[in-house]
């Protein structure tokens, strides 16, 4: 922690003595890291560690009013991962849809469009540009510029608004440094099997003062990319249709922050950065830029942000021929808020906000019908919380959130969260909340006319689609000791009004009148179908985890995820892509301050594929559940030179794709990395 940073923590946001001595605790802990034992570093860190998701301020990890996991830095110099999806893996609750070999991050049993994806807690979607879905969001920031990845597994929407029904994924970047300090790493990952694709990564970080004590920058850039699987490496389908392995990716990043310290009290972050990323025949390039400006004063603290991106995909969202068709999204967001301490009967930690978001899409081969070929939608909302100390030793959370949105008006988000620590080490927490999640901006445009069927229907939007709700209740404890700790989760979430995607559609003319959202006929005589709020879902499940340090060098841990996940509206049918059993571990070994080795394996339970809408499962389709384990050594040349190395799958136990619903993981490959600091 940099003498910046302690100064920042010491004035922040309450000014009172609780804020102080957590300041100084981080004080503290920070110089421990330099002389206590690894593990022990690591349980001191895990307590005291802030984090910034889970409340609308920053609070303790101990005391975070949500179930959180934290991705720390050391995890990403200790693992082979390829980007930000490859270190989620390893987080329990969460699951991925890989269909069409993609990797889509799932929270709690919800699918990839009720994961709210933040980087430095500023929302982003690429959801206009590709309507179908896709892994993008997650891989705006490359590995070399994350500081840490913050997941809240369940419901924020009274904080986030939209989107953040399953839970959150905020990724953390690096800071500015006091001295110019940078890094450079070269890694290149080798497949055995020679018929899949290699893949690598290069990437810088800088972070300097420009103006001592003034002016600092922090820039950071990347490119990886991984080869094509050959044609080959996959059997034929029985129907005798080839099944693609993974396509070429070639991704490119830079971004840059300049931070002005005015005074004590205010700074101001500049931000500009510049994301091209390619998969297969799909490029969005993605320009964004934003303003941030924070207050620390006697009264509290306030943040002021104005953000957005213009995202430019030039494929489009597809189409029978395989054209380019592209179009062009713009994001724009303004938020602010201010937290402050107030004693009402019992001392509370307040924090009001307001926010406003302006969404666009410019295509002129979608949106085709009478409001011409742009479309675009607004959202505003007013939010408040406030953490009450009932005592020292029991924390309410109370929040909510009023939403207006432009289409279908008000939404209110509320939410109550509890924190007991019953002893020293034995905490407590549970709580109840609702969420929503707004249609999307296609899905609420009347002029969007999009080709389905392989060409023979279509899809329009539904100005008349009401906001999908969502209510989560769960209740947990976790136990830390300086040897071991543990937690269990429950949780139980219901969605009413879901929007069904892809919507009931078919090319037969005759059976499309029977749909209930059939729509009528294209000049030609292809039938149109609208989408419509007509699912519910339920996911329940328990999450387990358990951390062993026996002693200061060996640390294991482990994870589990039991989950239930069905659509009640189709007869309680499992939702496609969600196993039942999950469950992780790792062995941490440190030789010496030099040297460490791990050792981590993976289970993903069976899972189906593909259930048809109406829950008729004798046409469900469904894989069969797999392993995988590797092994990575970290060994430290000197302060300057970091070499990393390891083998990934050691049992060669590689999925491959036999039909259009499954999906490829890669086999036993071995990976060298490099990173050079000065």
């Amino acid at each position: 922690m940099s003498s910046r940073d302690v100064d920042r923590a010491l004035k922040n946001a309450r000014f009172t003595q609780k804020t102080q001595m957590n300041a100084l605790n981080l004080l503290l802990v920070s110089t421990a890291l330099t002389c206590a034992s690894a593990a022990s570093a690591q349980e001191n860190k895990l307590l005291d560690e802030v984090v910034v998701t889970a409340s609308a301020s920053e609070v303790t990890y101990k005391n975070a009013p949500a179930s959180i996991s934290v991705i720390t830095a050391d995890d990403l110099e200790n693992q082979g991962a390829r980007d930000v999806r490859s270190l989620l893996e390893s987080v329990e609750g969460l699951t991925f849809n890989r269909a069409g070999n993609q990797s889509k991050v799932q929270i709690r049993g919800l699918n990839e469009n009720y994961t709210l994806f933040l980087i430095d807690g500023k929302r982003v979607t690429s959801a206009p540009n590709a309507f179908r879905g896709n892994d993008y969001d997650s891989g705006w920031v490359p590995l070399e510029a994350v500081e840490r990845i913050e997941i809240v597994r369940g419901p924020m929407s009274s904080l986030y608004g939209s989107d953040a029904i399953g839970g959150v994924v905020n990724i953390i970047t690096k800071k500015e440094t006091e001295e110019w300090h940078g890094s450079l790493t070269n890694e290149y990952t080798l497949q055995e099997n020679r018929k899949s694709g290699d893949y690598g990564r290069t990437g810088f970080n800088l972070s300097g003062p420009i103006l001592k004590d003034k002016l600092f920058m922090r820039t950071y850039g990347s490119w990886d990319f991984r080869h094509k699987d050959s044609s080959t490496l996959n059997p034929d389908s029985a129907s005798g249709r080839a099944n693609a392995g993974f396509a070429k990716s070639d991704n490119k990043h830079v971004d840059t922050t300049v931070t002005w310290d005015v005074n004590q009290e205010n700074s101001v972050d500049f931000n500009a950065g510049y994301s091209k990323r390619t998969h297969d025949k799909t490029t969005l390039d993605r320009y964004s830029a934003g303003i941030t400006h924070h207050g620390s004063y006697e009264f509290g603290e306030t943040e002021l942000r104005v953000f957005g991106d213009r995202i430019d995909n030039s494929y489009g969202h597809g189409n029978a021929a395989g054209d380019d068709m592209p179009n062009t999204a713009y994001n724009f967001n303004g938020d602010g808020k201010v937290s402050f301490d107030a004693n009402l009967l019992v001392p509370n930690f307040i924090t009001v906000g307001a926010t406003y978001q302006h969404q666009s899409l410019e295509d002129k081969y979608v949106l085709v019908g009478e409001g011409g070929a742009d479309s675009s939608l607004w959202q505003a909302a007013a939010f408040i919380e406030d953490r009450l100390e009932i005592t020292e030793d029991f924390e309410v959370t109370l929040g909510g959130r009023l939403d207006k949105h432009e289409k279908f008006g008000w939404n209110a988000s509320p939410r109550v969260y509890g924190v007991y620590h019953l002893t020293q080490a034995l905490t407590f927490k549970g709580g109840w909340s609702s969420s929503f999640k707004a249609p999307t901006l296609l899905q609420l445009s009347p002029n969007w006319k999009q080709v389905s069927c392989g060409g023979d229907c279509f899809l329009e939007g539904a100005e008349d689609l009401n906001p999908e709700l969502g209510s989560s209740f769960e209740v947990g404890f976790k136990y830390d000791e300086a040897k071991w700790s543990a937690g269990l989760t429950g949780f139980h979430n219901t969605i009413k009004d879901m929007i069904q995607f892809p919507p009931a559609r078919t090319a037969d003319v005759a059976v499309a009148q029977t749909y209930s959202n059939y729509v009528g006929l294209t000049a030609d005589g292809k039938p149109i179908f609208k989408f419509e709020n007509i699912e519910e879902a339920r996911t329940m499940g328990i999450e387990a985890n358990l951390t062993l340090r026996p002693t200061d060098e060996l640390t294991v841990s482990a994870n589990y995820t039991y989950l239930d996940a069905k659509n009640t509206s189709a007869n309680d049918a499992p939702l496609a892509f969600q196993p039942e059993h999950t469950a992780n571990v790792k062995l941490d070994y440190n030789f010496s301050e030099k040297f460490s080795f791990a050792l981590s394996a993976n289970y993903v339970g069976e899972q189906y594929t593909s259930v048809p809408a109406n829950g008729d499962m004798a046409f469900a389709r469904k894989v069969d559940g797999y392993i995988t384990a590797g092994f990575t050594g970290r060994y430290d040349v000197n302060k300057n030179f970091t070499l990393r190395a390891g083998v990934l799958n050691i049992a060669d136990n590689q999925i491959l794709k036999t039909d259009w619903d499954e999906f490829n993981v890669d086999g036993r490959r071995y990976f060298i990395s490099g990173t050079t600091r000065f």
